[in-house]
């Protein structure tokens, strides 16, 4: 696992042990980057069920003004802090929230004022891919959101068909359902 671009390109971060943790391929990382562009920069950026904290770390090398890493397992917060430090982020770009991924998006409410973009890779067995789908358009357009990413598997069938405004992106056993805030006039 590297950092693909921006400030931090080709730093080495620590992959997790087992496979509790899946992390998002290269391949897959720098597509999902390619998507989002310029919405990155100056951006909160959420990484949800952020297991390594690689996408955050990559944002955060990108351009992106601060970083939220969300997991409910300890080991993979403390894998993202452990590659946050080596990547040199200074501690004030970034906040670590242990948190079940449902519960925090029931109880985050993100500032109008300030541009942000949610991504979430989940376990890709499972419901929860699709619960946090759900969730995300139930709030659709949120204030300040310029993008909104679930990586899940290409098998699964999560909440198909696209409502207006989403598309998929397949890449191999990894699909990229998008949601993009329309260009500001």
């Amino acid at each position: 696992m590297r950092v693909v671009a921006g400030r931090w390109r080709g730093r080495r971060l620590l992959a997790p042990p087992g496979d509790a943790i899946r992390p998002t391929a290269d391949r897959v990382k720098e597509a999902l980057f390619s998507i989002l562009g310029p919405r990155v920069e100056g951006a909160v950026f959420v990484d949800l069920c952020c297991g390594s904290g690689a996408l955050a770390i990559e944002a955060l090398s990108r351009g992106a003004a601060r970083a939220v890493l969300v997991d409910e397992m300890p080991s993979a917060l403390a894998l993202a802090g452990a590659n946050l430090a080596r990547c040199g982020a200074e501690p004030g770009t970034y906040a670590l929230e242990r948190a079940e991924a449902e519960a925090w998006l029931a109880r985050w409410r993100p500032g109008a004022a300030t541009p942000w973009v949610l991504v979430s890779d989940p376990p890709y067995r499972g419901p929860l891919a699709g619960h946090i789908l759900a969730q995300l358009r139930a709030g659709v357009p949120w204030p300040g959101c310029r993008a909104l990413v679930v990586e899940h598997a290409s098998d699964d069938a999560v909440a198909a068909p696209e409502p207006e405004g989403w598309r998929r992106r397949r890449y191999g056993q990894a699909t990229l359902a998008v949601w993009l805030a329309p260009p500001a006039d």
